[in-house]
């Protein structure tokens, strides 16, 4: 029997480690027993910029089709710019070529014009369209501060992405506050929407001990209460509470910050650092996935601050890695997010507010570590029932096959 054709579109793809490399790597793989997958991706240009690929090959069941591009890396705004044209124009060209009636192509928005070029394609050709929504444009363009709402660009900008969000046959979203958004954006056809969250790797990353963590002794953090931010740090989120709070508690010797990643906010850290006069914080450049777990578990509270208007924007993956790791998180985020409502009803953490909120949280668990411990094991038991791989590559199964 013929298996129906299924089509990834991301520029970022295997070997990327990026979570949108990774996530989209992993759903075509685990969809490859049920569905004849092929991935129209880019070249490699964030965190495995210049890594020699072929432009055909095959990867655990998967066909991989590599596209030109501009192999711009995640800070080079002038050159990811350019790609943003290049590689969908590309995109839509091979897509025109290959795709045909009855095929599912399923396409995530980064780049954001991507969605734009695989749509057209599948109409063209009689195809259906899953969209993955990682970020709302123009919304996110709005809220970290790149084009104002009351704009013009917006008003177009929103005209334009919400006809292609009705345009799809399928738009999935990684939350609720994120569905209820996009609901109003769909109108009568809010009913093609569909939650799909990311997940935690609860093989790779398991709960350690202070003394079984090797990035702790390396760092000489044993004696100390870790409080982590990690993952790429922009514009979405709010280092400057971090830093505040440092700043609050920079007296207590108990407690140490770690910044771990990359991004614009984490570029110039070391300057700032210094003017501020911060001595308690330990800043990491990203760690490849094979410090994954001994990176996430060098802490004891891991902080996920969103900068304001965030809601219903984007939905953090680290957070599953972090449950996984079995550390408690601080969500600075809207009550309303996904972020926050999963720390809630898990257990997994504390949702908290002003710089003087976390502050207090950190000297709390600076005194009383045993707090930290028990909202971590919540996370983890939350994550092995409800956010592995396997499960939500079943929730993949199950949406795909009712379109």
């Amino acid at each position: 029997m013929t298996r129906r054709r299924l089509w990834v579109a991301s520029e970022l793809y295997y070997p990327e480690e990026t979570s949108t490399g990774y996530f989209l790597t992993q759903i075509a793989e685990g969809l490859a027993d049920d569905y004849d997958v092929t991935v129209i991706a880019g070249r490699p240009g964030y965190d495995r910029l210049g890594t020699p690929v072929a432009r055909r090959e095959r990867h655990h069941g998967v066909a991989i089709r590599r596209l030109p591009g501009v192999g711009a890396g995640k800070d080079r705004l002038l050159r990811r710019g350019l790609n943003l044209i290049v590689f969908a124009l590309a995109a839509f060209v091979f897509a025109a070529r290959h795709l045909r009636r009855g095929d599912l192509a399923l396409v995530v928005t980064n780049p954001p014009t991507l969605p734009f070029a695989i749509l057209a394609a599948a109409k063209l050709r009689g195809a259906k369209t899953v969209l993955l929504v990682h970020d709302v444009y123009p919304n996110i363009l709005a809220a970290t501060k790149l084009v104002a709402r009351t704009s013009l660009l917006y008003r177009i900008l929103d005209r334009i992405f919400t006809g292609a969000l009705r345009g799809c046959d399928r738009v999935v979203v990684l939350g609720r506050d994120m569905r209820d958004l996009l609901a109003a954006k769909l109108g009568d056809r809010a009913g093609r929407l569909a939650i799909i969250p990311n997940w935690g790797d609860v093989d790779l990353v398991t709960p350690a001990t202070r003394d079984d963590n090797p990035l702790r002794a390396e760092l000489g953090l044993v004696d100390r209460l870790v409080v982590q931010v990690s993952g790429n740090v922009g514009r979405t989120h709010d280092l400057d509470l971090v830093l505040d709070t440092a700043a609050a508690v920079v007296g207590d010797d108990r407690i140490r910050f770690l910044l771990v990643g990359q991004g614009g906010k984490l570029a110039t850290i070391a300057a700032v650092l210094a003017a501020r006069g911060l001595t308690n914080v330990v800043v990491l450049p990203r760690q490849p996935r094979d410090r994954l777990a001994a990176m996430l578990t060098c802490s004891d509270l891991t902080v996920i601050p969103f900068v304001g208007d965030m809601l219903g924007l984007s939905v953090p993956s680290r957070m599953y890695n972090v449950m996984a790791a079995g550390v408690p998180i601080a969500a600075a985020a809207d009550p309303r997010s996904e972020l926050a409502q999963v720390v809630v009803e898990t257990g997994a953490g504390w949702v908290v507010g002003p710089a003087d909120d976390l502050a207090a949280l950190v000297t709390r668990l600076a005194t009383a570590p045993g707090a930290a411990r028990v909202r971590g094991d919540a996370g983890r038991t939350a994550v092995e029932a409800h956010y592995t791989r396997e499960t939500v590559i079943d929730r993949w199964r199950r949406e795909l096959a009712a379109i």
